[in-house]
C-alpha cells in the first residue's frame, strides 16, 4: 500500500454514516475502522486507477470527481461511490480527477482481505456492499457513447 494518508484509523461513527457500511452492524464497522485512512484531494487533483489506488478500496465521503479514459469522460463519482480495485478492473488506464475538493476514505486491499479472513461474515457483507455501491461504469460509458453519437448525427 502506497497511499498518501492524512488521518489513519477513522471513528466508527463516521464510517457508519457512509452508505457502503449500512449493511454492517456498529461492531462490524468497528472491526474495519482501524484500517481506514482519510485522504483529502484538492479540486483538480488527479488519481490514476492503475496507480497506487489500483489495489485499494476508495470511498468518496465528500466531493465530486470525473472518470476519464482515453480523454473521454465516462463517469462521475460522488459521495458514497466506490472506486479503486473495482474500477481499475473495468478501466485499467482511467484517471479520476477531482471536480471539487474531496475527502476520500481509503483501505488497502490487503487490509480488506485481512478483515475478511478474521471476520468472514463482516468480509462477506462488505464485499456485497462494495458490489452494490460501485458505479456502473459500463452503463455510464455506453450512455456517454450514445450521447456522443446522437450529437454527431
Amino acid at each position: 500500500m502506497n497511499l498518501p494518508t492524512g488521518k489513519a484509523s477513522m471513528e466508527t461513527d463516521r464510517l457508519a454514516a457512509l452508505p457502503l457500511f449500512a449493511p454492517l452492524t456498529f461492531d462490524q464497522i468497528a472491526q474495519i475502522a482501524p484500517h481506514a485512512s482519510e485522504l483529502r484531494v484538492p479540486e483538480g487533483g488527479r488519481l490514476l486507477l492503475d496507480g497506487p489506488f489500483s489495489g485499494d478500496l476508495v470511498v468518496v465521503e465528500t466531493g465530486r470527481a470525473q472518470v476519464r479514459r482515453a480523454g473521454e469522460r465516462v463517469a462521475e463519482l460522488g459521495p458514497g461511490d466506490v472506486f479503486g480495485a473495482l474500477a481499475a478492473a473495468e478501466f485499467p488506464t482511467a484517471t479520476v480527477s477531482a471536480l471539487t475538493d474531496m475527502t476520500l476514505v481509503t483501505f488497502s486491499g490487503r487490509d480488506v482481505r485481512r478483515v475478511g479472513a478474521r471476520a468472514p461474515k463482516t468480509g462477506a457483507l462488505l464485499r456485497l456492499s462494495i458490489e452494490a455501491h460501485r458505479p456502473d461504469f459500463a452503463g455510464m460509458a455506453q450512455r456517454a457513447l450514445g450521447s456522443m453519437v446522437a450529437a454527431a448525427v
